[in-house]
């Protein structure tokens, strides 16, 4: 199947917005990890790994499987129900392979916090580098 020119022009231009976001995000970090308090730096970051955690907590909820039974008796001539019975019993079988599932989970899910810690110390070096020059021509007067 051929990609016309306008599928292709529509996944460029995604790929140039999903940059452009990025790109303004990491701005964003460097605004903030720039400023001389150093909480504001750490917001993104936080809210970052917190987005992580409700993707891990949600991989757990959802990994519990249900058992669904269900029993109906029903009276032969008429075709009524007499009985009915549903029982759902929720079946926990977490094995090692869900446990690396959870650990992948959870590093991949927090590479952009990685990513904004990082671009928040290499902010805040160099904010402290500054201050540093700063007082060495403070010194030198």
């Amino acid at each position: 199947m051929a990609l016309t020119l306008m599928t292709v022009l529509i996944v460029l231009f995604n790929m140039l917005l999903w940059a452009a976001v990025l790109a303004g995000i990491i701005a964003l970090e460097v605004w903030l990890s720039r400023r001389k308090s150093r909480w504001p730096g750490l917001i993104m970051p936080i809210i970052s790994f917190a987005l992580s955690l409700l993707l891990v907590f949600g991989f757990v909820a959802f990994s519990a499987v249900s058992a669904t039974s269900e029993l109906q008796v029903t009276e032969a001539e008429t075709g009524e129900i007499i009985h009915q019975e549903q029982r759902v019993e929720e079946v926990s079988d977490w094995t090692l392979g869900d446990t690396v599932q959870l650990g992948i989970l959870l590093l991949v899910g927090n590479i952009p916090t990685f990513v904004l810690l990082g671009t928040y110390y290499i902010g805040r070096e160099k904010l402290r580098r500054d201050k540093l020059l700063e007082k060495m021509h403070i010194q030198d007067l």
